[in-house]
């Protein structure tokens, strides 16, 4: 019994009693605090949380099946804080007897199993450390209940049990997730056998009460060496091929690259690459180089210039934004980021009163309030910076929530920026997007204008995309040109305006900077 009076540790030892777990999760670092239940729970709560309320406003609080989540008023800097409360199962749901831990219980056992491989197999024998993941659960347990998602997920479980290797091992990780080892697979003969799993989920109905249900499923999987499971490392990449299975992996399932320490999307690659943009945040190591758009007509007069992030490391030397954003992109860090690049141009366009700049941003800051309370800050104090001010968004980050980045735009275009969408024509539906988003520019991906002037196909395709952009009343960039053969063919094109090594690289320091606003030099090449 706890007295009104209770010191925190007489609360936390009641929390551990009832099996409850509370945490505190730092968005912008990836560090989770436990106020009680740090040796019950091992799964990766924080990060879930982020998934979950990243949308939420500060002190909304949600449920996602076991867990309660409430969005913390956010750090000064904009960096968003989570609480979760998570209680223990009463009991562990029994999958039959399907490989050697027999039942779901959870990440820890599941590791556990992958330590006593390392011990016991021969050191090269392959294993497959995989993640099967039900599509749209969220979606369901909101229209038929948690419970309802529940037992759908306890069904699924119980079929993909059935589905593998007698010898393997399999855990519920998640309420949607499940993770299991497979020996002796290698990449090619787990895709056939994740293909055959991935038929039977999809063709047989599940009834929770509500008539037949049909499942597809998302696999993400690591191969590694037996020597490799003692680590978190093969895990934690099975769950970011995962992420991309739910992506753009074909037939759903993603086999991320067997040298994982070499992988730049791997979990090591990711928080090396997490570190050193929070110490390059917290030291103020971040710059901006500046790339011109230059008119497509000679004599090529400046139309406006892009803000290129660089990174100065612990060496001194001056990172392109291409080399760190990716092990960051799906990380809170990437918004951050977004917010200082944005506070950079803000800087830029304050001082440079002719100037017209472009800033990036990426699919998790169009969820960003803080990032907006800054663009509406600045369009408060200073209404002509934002005007002269061209927001870029990818077409691949645009599409992964279209309505919301259909808000977000409108908000920025309310505010007086203008929007460019980026890699125009990179394989998505430019038709519908550019009517839905409706940008002032449309910067044709880089693939389409390499070789343009020799390329049968590639005229036919920018030929195709720039008369897209004149219906809709669109000026047209063409990245990446780099020769003047390319663009003499892009001007005869109807392309408006051109960029690339052509007309000017990326520069930390360019002439037309005052010099206090000058950095060191030592800017790496390359576009993001």
């Amino acid at each position: 019994m706890v007295g009104p009076r209770a010191t925190l540790a007489e609360l936390a030892d009641a929390l551990n009693a009832a099996g409850v777990g509370v945490y505190v999760y730092e968005g912008a670092k990836g560090a989770q605090r436990w106020l009680s239940g740090a040796g019950r729970f091992t799964a990766d709560d924080g990060a879930r949380a982020a998934r979950a309320l990243s949308d939420a406003a500060p002190g909304e609080a949600r449920r996602m099946g076991d867990a309660h989540l409430v969005r913390l008023q956010d750090c000064p800097d904009g960096a968003p804080r989570f609480m979760g409360v998570l209680r223990a199962a009463e009991g562990v749901e029994d999958f039959g007897d399907a490989g050697p831990l027999g039942r779901a219980s959870g990440r820890g056992a599941l590791q556990a199993h992958l330590t006593h491989l390392a011990e016991t197999l021969p050191p090269e024998t392959p294993v497959v450390c995989c993640v099967f993941g039900i599509d749209d659960m969220r979606e369901f347990s909101r229209v038929y209940g948690y419970d309802a998602g529940a037992a759908l997920a306890h069904m699924v479980g119980e079929r993909l049990a059935r589905a593998l290797p007698p010898d393997a091992a399999i855990a519920r990780v998640g309420g949607a997730k499940f993770a299991a080892a497979i020996v002796g697979d290698d990449a090619g003969a787990f895709r056939e056998r994740a293909g055959r799993i991935a038929a039977d989920i999809a063709h047989g109905a599940f009834d929770v009460g509500f008539g037949p249900v049909s499942v597809t499923l998302s696999i993400g999987a690591a191969v590694a060496s037996a020597t490799a499971l003692a680590s978190p490392e093969p895990f934690d990449a099975a769950l970011a091929a995962l992420d991309e299975a739910c992506g753009e992996a074909d037939g759903g399932v993603f086999v991320a690259d067997a040298a994982l320490d070499d992988a730049q999307s791997s979990p090591s690659a990711m928080r090396d690459g997490a570190r050193a943009v929070m110490r390059a945040l917290e030291s103020n190591r971040i710059a901006l180089a500046f790339q011109p758009v230059v008119s497509a007509r000679p004599p090529y007069a400046v139309a406006f210039r892009e803000c290129l992030a660089r990174l100065q490391d612990d060496t001194g030397k001056w990172i392109a934004a291409g080399q760190f954003l990716p092990k960051i992109e799906r990380l809170d860090l990437v918004a951050a980021l977004d917010r200082r690049v944005l506070r950079l141009t803000i800087e830029a366009l304050r001082a440079h009163p002719t100037e017209r700049l472009s800033v990036n941003v990426s699919a998790r800051t169009t969820r960003d309030r803080a990032w907006m309370r800054d663009l509406k800050a600045a369009a408060a104090a200073n209404p002509g910076c934002v005007e002269r001010m061209i927001v870029e968004l990818t077409e691949s980050a645009a599409v992964v929530d279209a309505e919301r980045t259909r808000k977000f735009l409108d908000e920025v275009r309310a505010l007086g920026a203008a929007i460019a969408l980026d890699d125009f024509g990179a394989g998505y539906s430019s038709f519908r997007h550019v009517r839905d988003f409706r940008p002032d520019w449309v910067k044709i991906d880089g693939g389409f204008v390499r070789g343009v002037a020799t390329d049968p196909d590639n005229m036919l395709f920018v030929d195709t995309l720039v008369g897209i952009a004149r219906n809709f009343d669109m000026a047209t960039v063409a990245e990446f040109v780099e020769n003047q053969a390319d663009a003499d063919t892009l001007l005869a094109l109807g392309v408006d305006c051109l960029q690339g090594y052509r007309f000017g690289a990326p520069e930390l320091s360019p002439q037309w900077r005052a010099p206090q606003d000058d950095v060191a030099d030592e800017a790496a090449g390359g576009e993001i």
